[in-house]
């Protein structure tokens, strides 16, 4: 609000130090990519065998909900809130106090942690069957399908307390500027999870709770591979609670509204799976196998900057350094976008191609890849909005305003969920991915208006002629890709050489392409990317 912020800004950083900032985040962020490209190549790796081996019908579906429920309180308590309320008061801890005081602080909040998520976790096990129903009410008319959902949601829960316990390590080590680790983790869950489908499958009753254990075994291995990180920043390992604590009770006031503001988006995904469990069987699938994808493209090319970017702007705001604050959102939008635009043209123009190669084998039938395909094009429709309000709910955080991603969320979740139920009743799958495309893009308008209205000592952080020369392109490359995309036969999927050679060129051509022509503009942002790029591996 106007007379909010009086703060005077630090002294005007050089040119050579705002380039060590870019240059800081581009290093963290090809931190980031590197691992979630791993991590989502190997999830791709793991979804091809969940098709192979139980095709897109009853069992997926039930182990796709049941993993849904652990996954949704696993934001609520971790990632999605206690990360981005953490994060900025430690920081603020560590560069105002001190560094030992900010490890004490750590330790109270694992403390705090672990209370909280043994007692969900007891709770949620207990009351599985109702959980399923809140989730999936379309289950109840299938009593098998119903029970196997809330028996392998029972077997997953305990998953809920080791994600959570990853989620604050992620806190500590990314505000030290280490990424690797919490980057690296959900590899292990993949392949633990492959594991569980090869290894523990076939020996069991019900092969699907294979899975269900894959994915107990992977959430230990996650936390184990955070303890050498967390001992080199010397993070003692053992919880502590206080209630009187003053910071503890600062984090919990910061995390009501920021636990509303996730809930409500939650409460999208509760809307939207409840809608798909009334759709027939295999369009529950059709939706994962459709989110997965964008969400590769969003983990690997977008959330990566995001991610980098949180620490550095809770740094400069516990510095009121608004000068560096302001340059750091300019260069994190825009190079945001510079990426999402062709990632998501091409997703949308090659999405048959894409989908045929990953899933065309085994019980996933041609007629699957069609359905998954279309749903694919809406939901990646969504990724620019995506990309660009995780970047600005993290800006928030980093303010330490939970109010505003919370008004955001809400107009979110009412304008998913009326269209979602609307659409439907039209177009299936589809209709969903359309709606959670449509309240993405009110979310990120939603966001905008409400940065605009907190009148911070910052200028104007976008130019739209930027942005343009971006869309422009990546519609370019859109084009070209669906039009290669229609002079081939793709049904054999990955059993035809012709079709990887065909995706790969066209992949790897059409990115070169856009960066040909985004160069020729003499973009500066291309060329900072560029320039890591080639002095990372030594080009």
């Amino acid at each position: 609000m106007p007379g909010q912020h009086n703060l005077v800004p630090a002294k005007s950083s050089n040119t050579k130090n705002q380039k060590s900032v870019s240059v800081s985040i581009l290093k963290s962020a090809g931190i980031v990519t590197f691992f979630t490209l791993l991590s989502r190549i190997m999830g791709a790796v793991r979804d091809l065998f969940i098709a192979n081996i139980f095709g897109a019908g009853m069992v997926t579906d039930a182990f796709i909900q049941a993993f849904t429920i652990p996954n949704v309180f696993r934001r609520l308590t971790a990632e999605g809130s206690m990360t981005l309320a953490f994060l900025p008061i430690y920081t603020e801890i560590r560069e105002q106090k001190s560094a030992e005081e900010a490890r004490r602080f750590a330790s109270r909040v694992l403390g705090l942690i672990l209370l909280g998520t043994g007692l969900i976790c007891a709770l949620g096990m207990m009351s599985s069957s109702q959980l399923v129903w809140l989730f999936a009410a379309g289950f109840a008319g299938d009593v098998a399908k119903f029970q196997l959902t809330s028996d392998l949601n029972r077997l997953m829960f305990p998953y809920l307390i080791m994600v959570s316990v990853v989620a604050w390590s992620m806190g500590i080590l990314n505000a030290e500027k280490r990424f690797a680790a919490p980057a690296a983790a959900p590899i292990f869950l993949n392949l633990a999870i492959i594991g569980g489908a090869i290894g523990l499958a076939p020996w069991l009753e019900r092969p699907i709770e294979g899975l269900g254990w894959g994915v107990l075994i992977g959430g230990l291995l996650q936390v184990l591979l955070q303890i050498p990180s967390l001992l080199k920043v010397k993070q003692p390992l053992l919880p502590k609670v206080f209630w009187s604590d003053q910071e503890i009770m600062r984090l919990l006031k910061l995390l009501g509204p920021s636990l509303f503001g996730v809930a409500v988006y939650q409460i999208n995904i509760i809307i939207l799976r409840n809608l798909a469990s009334f759709l027939p069987d295999g369009q529950l699938t059709y939706y994962y196998n459709a989110s997965r994808l964008t969400e590769f493209v969003l983990g690997v090319f977008a959330f990566a900057i995001a991610t980098a970017s949180f620490p550095e702007l809770s740094l400069q705001k516990a510095r009121t350094d608004w000068l560096k604050v302001e340059k750091t959102l300019r260069f994190s939008f825009h190079t945001t976008f510079l990426i999402v635009f062709p990632a998501t043209a091409g997703l949308i123009g090659f999405a048959e191609p894409i989908v045929s190669i990953l899933f065309r084998h085994g019980a996933f039938t041609w007629l699957d890849v069609q359905a998954t395909a279309i749903t694919l094009m809406l939901f990646a429709s969504s990724i620019p909005a995506v990309a660009a309000v995780r970047l600005l709910v993290a800006f928030f955080y980093a303010m330490q305003d939970t109010k505003g991603p919370v008004r955001a969320s809400l107009l979110s979740m009412i304008l998913t969920g009326g269209l979602g139920w609307w659409l439907s009743g039209i177009w299936e799958v589809a209709g969903l991915a359309m709606a959670l495309s449509l309240g993405a893009f009110g979310q990120l308008i939603t966001l905008i208006w409400l940065l605009h209205r907190k009148q911070l000592p910052l200028r104007k952080f976008w130019s739209l002629k930027v942005l343009a020369r971006y869309f422009f392109a990546a519609f370019l490359i859109g084009i070209g890709v669906w039009r290669i995309s229609q002079q081939n036969d793709w049904e054999l999927g990955p059993a035809s050489s012709t079709n990887w050679l065909l995706c790969m060129i066209t992949l790897v051509s059409s990115g070169l392409v856009y960066c040909a022509i985004i160069k020729l503009t003499g973009d500066p942002y291309l060329t900072d990317v560029l320039n890591k790029f080639r002095k990372r591996f030594k080009i």
